[in-house]
């Protein structure tokens, strides 16, 4: 269980130190994530270089019947090609080699450009950091739904640090929580592949707060069938749904409007002793 005070943040004219002993580890894991995450952009110029590199090294050791690692040198070094000594079919080849090692350099420089410099270059680096951020989480809670329930959840997972992930269908709510710093998946919950981008076999447990009772029932079915460990807290909007989570799987069912009567009713009860 959580303490209600444990993962609050220290005051400005705390004495406590800023930064927190595991702070350098945290932002030299989140960096090595991002340079994946960065570096998978970069998977197939990589890849299909590889294979061009490949291919070239046969043909000059066809061609020539030199060793690879001297055909190896001529793909990157191709004035160490003696003119006067190879034939005309080598001459030929060795200027495809050349346009084929520019285009390729071109097109890694392309994206690594695209990726830090265009007007979204700021947009992009959040992105990498979320995605990150999303392979390394553990042990958290997926939150479906950022309406009024949703927001009010977050920010209390927020306030207490519970790792926490939250799940979102609004492209221009999305963008927004990213450049907040929100970990946050674009997607609908129903859908088996949102839900995994989101760690659902990693997580202890999923809070559906959707405005709509059949998707938070089929959020429910479908979180309880890939996780059976998982607690699921689900919200109803109505009595005759609240019972269906119950046996679909849902640990706790929550009918904000009925408990805000209650709420008032004891209110009113309270006033009312005189």
């Amino acid at each position: 269980m959580y303490h209600p005070y444990a993962g609050r943040r220290p005051a400005k004219n705390s004495s406590a130190p800023c930064n927190a002993p595991g702070e350098d580890t945290s932002i030299r894991a989140t960096s090595t994530g991002v340079l994946i995450v960065f570096f998978r952009q970069l998977r197939l110029p990589v890849l299909l270089f590889s294979v061009f590199i490949l291919l070239c090294v046969l043909a000059y050791a066809n061609l020539e019947g030199i060793k690879w690692q001297d055909a190896l040198f001529w793909i990157f070094h191709p004035h160490a090609i003696h003119y006067d000594k190879v034939g005309d079919a080598t001459k030929f080849f060795s200027l495809m080699v050349y346009l084929g090692v520019f285009a390729f350099q071109i097109w890694v420089a392309e994206r690594m450009l695209v990726t830090i410099f265009r007007k979204q270059g700021r947009e992009a680096w959040k992105q990498m950091v979320n995605d990150a951020n999303l392979e390394k989480i553990r042990d958290h809670f997926i939150i479906c739904g950022y309406g009024q329930v949703g927001r009010t959840v977050v920010d209390q997972l927020d306030r207490l640090k519970i790792p926490f992930v939250l799940i979102e269908t609004n492209e221009g709510l999305y963008h927004q929580l990213l450049q907040d710093g929100i970990p946050v998946v674009h997607g609908d919950a129903k859908r088996h592949d949102t839900l995994q981008t989101a760690g659902i076999e990693r997580a202890r447990g999923i809070c559906v707060v959707i405005d709509n009772d059949a998707d938070n029932l089929y959020v429910t079915v479908t979180a309880k069938a890939m996780n059976p460990k998982l607690r699921i807290i689900t919200r109803a909007g109505q009595q005759r749904y609240a019972q269906a989570m119950r046996n679909s799987g849902a640990d706790e069912v929550i009918i904000p409007e009925h408990e805000g009567g209650l709420m008032v009713g004891r209110m009113i009860e309270k006033y009312s002793i005189v």
